[in-house]
Formats: structure tokens, sequence, C-alpha cells
């Protein structure tokens, strides 16, 4: 009885021992995201008489940390931003969602360091109608346009091995497309 313990032990260790660094390679990988600001200010466009508008360029950081005992392979950043788009006159409920998506090329990253992408810029829009003035259907006053979510996926050829959202409804309101 004893001689077939051994065996069977030698094979569950040789498995562990492949199984293992797969496992711990999809986990390795750390998806940090902020979002960077640019370029405030008023704009000289008026969608009305008696209204302004200002604007400002959105762009986001893409970080991702090596966590693994040994460097990554090399990795595509896939990543898609939902923008909510405003307009004045417009109705509570009736905006507009923009998709906006774009992916780039990571080499791999050394033991414990990290790598950047930034992602497509994107404009955003405030307008406000001035003071006293509002629209007979009782339309928006005020229009902000914003980025309500940010998805963003880390493919080793086709297998995908790390994933960051931002809002856990984001991927219940859309799906992934790339």
């Amino acid at each position: 009885m004893l001689l077939n313990i051994a065996p069977m032990k030698r094979t569950a260790l040789v498995l562990a021992l492949m199984v293992l660094p797969m496992l711990a390679q999809a986990g390795d990988l750390e998806i940090i995201f902020q979002r960077k600001k640019e370029n405030e200010g008023a704009s000289k466009d008026k969608p009305y008489q008696n209204s302004s508008k200002t604007g400002q360029k959105w762009m986001g950081e893409i970080k991702i940390e090596n966590h693994g005992f040994k460097p990554s392979p090399a990795v595509e950043v896939r990543y898609m931003l939902f923008v909510k788009r405003q307009q004045l006159g417009q109705k509570f409920g009736t905006d507009q969602i923009e998709k906006v998506k774009g992916n780039a090329k990571v080499e791999p990253i050394k033991t414990g360091t990290s790598a950047t992408v930034f992602t497509s810029e994107v404009s955003l829009a405030q307008q406000q109608l001035d003071p006293g003035w509002h629209f007979k259907n009782g339309g928006a006053v005020k229009a902000e346009d914003s980025v309500t979510g940010v998805w963003i996926k880390l493919f080793n050829g086709a297998t995908e091995v790390a994933e960051f959202v931002n809002n856990p409804s984001t991927k219940e309101k859309f799906k992934w497309e790339q």
C-alpha cells in the first residue's frame, strides 16, 4: 500500500507545481485607474443666445502593476469609456451615452514595477442658460457631460488576465464590445 501512495503524491506535487504558477500569473497584474483633467476654460461657442458654455479635456491614466515573482507577459490593454452627453432643453432621462473604445500594447513588466497607458482624450462640456431664462417645455437649463463608467481588460493573446470596472452597474448596463 505504501508503494501506491508515493507515486500519487509525486503526481499531485508535479500537478501542483504546474498549475500554481498559471493561477498565480492571472492574479499578478493589478489595474489602477486615475482620472486626469486638463485645459479647463470657457468656450466661445454659445448653443443659445442667453447661455454660457465651458469645457474641459478629460483623459484616464491606466497603471498596470506586476505583483508577481517573475516578469509578466506582454499584454494588450483594452478599454471602454462611457460618456453621458447632455443637451440644454432636454427632458430628464434622455441623455445620450457615447462609448469611447481604445487599446494599447504593453511590453512585459518586470517584477515589482508598473507600466502606464493613457486613454483617448475626451471633451466634456458644461452649458447653462443665463439667470432668469428657461425653456417653455421645461427642459434642462443646465447640462453637463460626464464619464459615467470605465471598463478595462488586459489580454495575453486571447486570454483575459485582469479586469477593472469602476462602477459595478457598468457591467449590468452595457456589454463588453471590442
